[in-house]
């Protein structure tokens, strides 16, 4: 193995701040309490930050809300330790987010991680984690969990994104906020809350366009979620949610080659422009959870869902480029969760079942390079993926100081495609496969004091190749890519967290990772397919600290080293990897942040964001240059009465940095970079009123 460090001055400068600050943490004056937050993510259940063994985050409304533009899941997430988010401003697309890696691969949406709204899925059996319906304007947490969940949560080979909205007040409020900014950004929110009877609700509807900084990267995106929650007893509570989500138009400028971005760093792609290469999405969805406590000591809790996703997407391929793709997702969960002694220790014992399925109508066109037009069928097929498991986790107090948690689950995930074009040369490219996978996952915690809780996790994972990556490379053939494996990894953790002098939370977590058959793209005739690489290794290191420094001012830093390698690599064209880095991941991440906020609602936060060179492709033979980007977001808040009144204005690449927001990993033809935008401001105004 080697240790790269990058360019050690442009780490020196981003950590420069966090040094300067460690003085005045000792000098400070403790005036706020501790924060006790309470994860969920972790083990499923309510448990202490400091007391679940896992590398966990939580961010809280205001770090999701103030001053931001709200564009993507990015802006909330892009500052924590471990995760790496790339692709902020293509919305064809989505932002790229990855944990310890997984994730970092993924053409578009969110693979390698599970994503949970509200206690409702919002990935797919397949594993393809979809957004459209999530509207940031209505959440009010977001917890992260960083390494394997796939013993909870199935295939989560790199985490869990588990997104709470806002719960709905008994004290009836109505909100409206107007933010625009640079290049066509426009965001408009309207929200409200209440009680009737044992009845609660909430309501957010938003609208934003952005009209992008580079040239066909358009888009439009209207959002309406509700939530209810009923009180139907003391003991027990439904919860109904409902989204509708509409983007009729999302443009794909696609990514470029260095030449090209030297040259002018708003162009298009020009065969993206030719090709109207983008999407339009409508997406509807519904759920329910329902939770009952049976005694102190037994409370189970089901959900149901349904979503139905109209998508009509083009890529860049003339043999078949054109998406038309008609989509059910539905899907249910079991959850009972036992709590009292068992042999003398506390235990809290907790089994379930997930069941969900997707069944995708697809039909593929070939694409006139000089028009534009669509032309022949190319695909017409059934898709139907299934996915089943079934899971138990214990949490035993050993002692008053030292828990034990383990879990095991069984997963078994079935594709079935059912072909309807059989006039194509392949015939009949009916196909059919499943994965049955087992994973496990053990850790133990030892609380002694707030200051130091050390921990030791060892936890198993796996990844399915979605609908999307089993796509045959053969372009005369339909069916399965039947050569390609799940993914499947093990990860050794161990770390500690804590709080000092109730004002210093301080987490360190190293870990080692090995990876079986690696999931990897790559591209042939401008689409994108998946190939397998033997063995990879990944080794990490993850350190976080967040400090009160006076009344109202708060500080945090992280810092995230990785060395991912391919251990074994050799692709289908007898390609030797084997010592290489793994591409679209830096080596180096850091991260600076400033928040103030006073009495009279007069806040401002500063963060810094420090990231060192990655590789473009499986061979190391380009790369995306380490960069320093800065944000600056301001304003005041103001109340009279049964008013509130806020104003505020944000500043994106304070520093006015080139570099690229997103590596389009192994891409064709070296157009692997999509450069980020420049400098840019919004402002915006926000009124609500209580009743």
């Amino acid at each position: 193995m080697w240790i790269d460090l990058g360019s050690p001055w442009r780490l020196a400068t981003a950590l420069l701040a966090c040094a300067h600050l460690l003085p005045a943490v000792a000098l400070a004056e403790a005036t706020d309490e501790p924060s006790d937050r309470i994860v969920v993510v972790g083990e499923r259940g309510k448990t202490g930050w400091i007391e679940t063994p896992a590398s966990v985050s939580v961010v809280l409304r205001d770090e999701i809300r103030r001053g931001r533009r709200q564009l993507t899941l990015g802006e909330p997430l892009g500052q924590l330790p471990g995760v790496f988010v790339q692709n902020r401003s293509n919305f064809a697309q989505d932002a790229r987010i990855s944990i310890r890696g997984f994730g970092a691969r993924t053409p578009f949406g969110i693979r390698g991680l599970q994503l949970i709204v509200d206690g409702i899925p919002q990935t797919l059996p397949d594993g393809q984690g979809q957004v459209d319906s999530l509207d940031l304007s209505t959440a009010s947490r977001i917890e992260v969990l960083r390494g394997p969940g796939a013993s909870l949560y199935g295939s989560a080979a790199g985490g869990v994104i588990e997104v709470t909205s806002f719960d709905p007040m008994p004290q009836p409020e109505a909100s409206a906020r107007v933010s625009l900014g640079f290049h066509g950004y426009r965001n408009y929110q309207a929200q409200g809350h209440g009680k009737e009877g044992r009845v609660r609700y909430a309501l957010g509807l938003a609208h934003t366009g952005y009209d992008g900084h580079r040239d066909h990267s358009d888009t439009e995106t209207t959002v309406l979620n509700t939530k209810f929650r009923f009180d139907l007893l003391d003991t027990t509570d439904l919860t109904l949610i409902i989204s509708h989500a509409d983007s009729p138009e999302a443009d794909d400028p696609g990514g470029l080659a260095a030449e090209e971005v030297a040259e002018d760093r708003s162009q298009a792609n020009a065969r993206n422009v030719s090709m109207k290469s983008g999407e339009a999405v409508e997406n509807t969805s519904v759920g329910a959870r329902l939770r009952h406590e049976w005694n102190d000591e037994h409370e189970t809790s089901s959900a149901a869902f349904f979503a139905f996703r109209d998508f009509d997407g083009r890529v860049p391929s003339t043999s078949r480029g054109a998406i038309d793709l008609e989509r059910v997702f539905a899907g249910g969960s079991l959850l009972h969760t036992w709590q009292d002694e068992l042999l003398g220790f506390d235990n809290r014992l907790q089994v379930g079942f997930e069941v969900k399925g997707q069944r995708d109508r697809r039909e593929h066109r070939a694409i006139d390079l000089a028009t534009g037009s669509v032309g022949a069928l190319a695909v017409d097929e059934v898709q139907e993926v299934v996915s089943f498991g079934v899971f138990a986790h214990d949490r035993l107090s050993l002692t008053d100081t030292v828990s034990l948690s383990y879990s095991m689950r069984y997963d078994r995930v079935e594709f079935d495609v059912d072909d309807d074009f059989t006039t194509d040369a392949g015939g009949d490219d009916s196909d059919e496969l499943h994965f049955d996978e087992w994973s496990f996952s053990g850790a133990l915690v030892w609380n002694p004091d707030p200051r130091i809780n050390p921990f030791v996790r060892i936890g198993t994972s796996f990844e399915t190749p979605t609908a999307t990556a089993l796509a045959n490379p053969d372009t005369d053939a339909g069916g399965f890519n039947n050569d390609l494996d799940a993914q499947t990894s093990v990860q050794y953790e161990a770390g500690s967290k804590g709080v000092i002098a109730d004002r210093v939370e301080y987490e360190a977590a190293f870990f080692y990772i090995r990876v079986e058959d690696e999931l990897l793209p790559y591209s042939r005739a401008f689409s994108t397919f998946y190939e397998n690489a033997k063995r990879s290794d990944r080794l990490g290191l993850e350190l976080a600290v967040r400090a009160k420094l006076l009344t109202g001012l708060h500080a945090s830093a992280n810092y995230t080293w990785s060395q991912f390698e391919f251990d074994r690599f050799t692709d289908g064209n007898d390609n030797d990897f084997d010592g290489n880095t793994i591409p679209g991941v830096p080596a180096h991440l850091a991260n600076f942040a400033l928040a103030y906020e006073s009495a009279g609602g007069l806040f401002s936060d500063f963060d810094l964001q420090y990231v060192s060179d990655r590789e473009a492709d499986n061979a190391n033979s380009a790369e995306a240059d380490d960069y320093v980007v800065m944000g600056l977001r301001a304003g005041l808040r103001h109340d009279v009465g049964d008013w509130s009144l806020e104003g505020f204005f944000g500043v994106q690449n304070l520093g006015d940095e080139e570099y690229d927001d997103n590596v389009r990993i192994n891409a064709g033809f070296g157009r692997f970079f999509e450069p980020a935008p420049g400098r840019s401001f919004n402002v915006g105004v926000g009124l609500a009123r209580s009743f």
